[in-house]
């Protein structure tokens, strides 16, 4: 484990159920492959987003870090030491949010906060800013809460301390567009500080937003991870080009570049283009014709992510 590295996971795998065999055959059961050889780093002072659909093995991933599932092979350290024999020591020192957060309901928020702080310190001038950020009543009972309400109390709650490592899952489900830029805001502060995030979420604007890295997970392996930054540039990009006279190349000359995914005339002098790695096969063919205008958007994260799914 390097000395910048908080979280090392290498070769993880979870396999959830068995088989039985009678005689040759398998006759009963059913094996589950959760994750296999899920690889991957989270270094100090990131936000790391984490990445998959439904079922593509990011719950099992959290779980497993957490030592709340036992895996079959595998090696998980957290601040260097193992995540299974030194769990406790570990989760002193980390925040989570689950994504099925479920707190004591007969609890007041102010309560529920007082009782999780037992256990470990608190530092009380950040508990009364996050406090004053977030809008959720701390004197009413859990019960009666919202859920994007809970989901306040528990990110308080998860952030008090201001832990090494805050693992996030689904951190910003049901709150508000304001309580989600608090959020983010708050997670690039804490980043100044030194405290490392790990993100799960499905929301692919929040982890442009505030990553600097992210890992794809489908189908239970890890397929890519990459600086956010770095990915976007190296995927699909649009080209709009206003041509300044009415010599112009034609569809054909720009479907014959092998960058070039497909093409739009808008007009008689503007096209719109779709192309993918490197730009300058297209520069060379636009450098025999006069341009008016030309700019050149990076692919979106969700369009990068469709990428890999589709």
């Amino acid at each position: 484990m390097s000395a910048t590295e908080v979280l090392h996971v290498e070769g993880l795998t979870k396999i959830y159920g068995r088989e039985l065999k009678i005689g040759n055959k398998w006759a009963f059961g059913r094996k589950v492959t959760g994750t296999e050889e899920v690889t991957f780093n989270v270094r100090k002072g990131e936000i790391f987003g984490f990445l998959g659909p439904n079922g593509s093995g990011k719950t099992t991933t959290i779980r497993s870090i957490l030592d709340y599932l036992r895996i079959q092979s595998g090696i998980i350290t957290i601040f260097d030491l193992d995540h299974h024999r030194d769990a406790l020591a570990i989760r002193e020192r980390i925040g989570y949010v689950p994504e099925d957060l479920a707190l004591y309901e007969n609890f007041t928020g102010d309560e529920l906060l007082e009782y999780f702080h037992k256990f470990r310190p608190v530092d009380r001038e950040f508990l009364n800013k996050l406090k004053s950020i977030f809008r959720v009543d701390l004197t009413l009972k859990i019960k009666v809460l919202s859920s994007g309400n809970r989901q306040q109390v528990g990110l308080i709650a998860a952030l008090a301390s201001k832990p090494d490592l805050l693992i996030l899952d689904e951190p910003t489900s049901g709150l508000d567009p304001l309580m989600t830029a608090y959020s983010h805001k708050l997670l690039k502060q804490l980043k100044k500080e030194g405290i490392t995030t790990f993100l799960s979420s499905h929301d692919l604007a929040e982890v442009q937003t505030v990553c600097d890295r992210i890992g794809i997970i489908k189908e239970g392996k890890m397929i890519l991870v990459e600086k956010v930054e770095d990915l976007r540039s190296k995927f699909l990009q649009h080209v709009k080009i206003k041509f300044a006279s009415s010599t112009i190349p034609t569809e054909e000359e720009f479907k014959e570049l092998d960058s070039v995914i497909s093409v739009e005339k808008t007009n008689e002098t503007t096209f719109t283009l779709k192309i993918k790695g490197d730009v300058n096969e297209l520069l060379k063919l636009l450098t025999k014709y006069q341009i008016e205008r030309l700019t050149i958007e990076e692919a979106t994260l969700e369009e990068i992510f469709l990428q890999y799914y589709e």
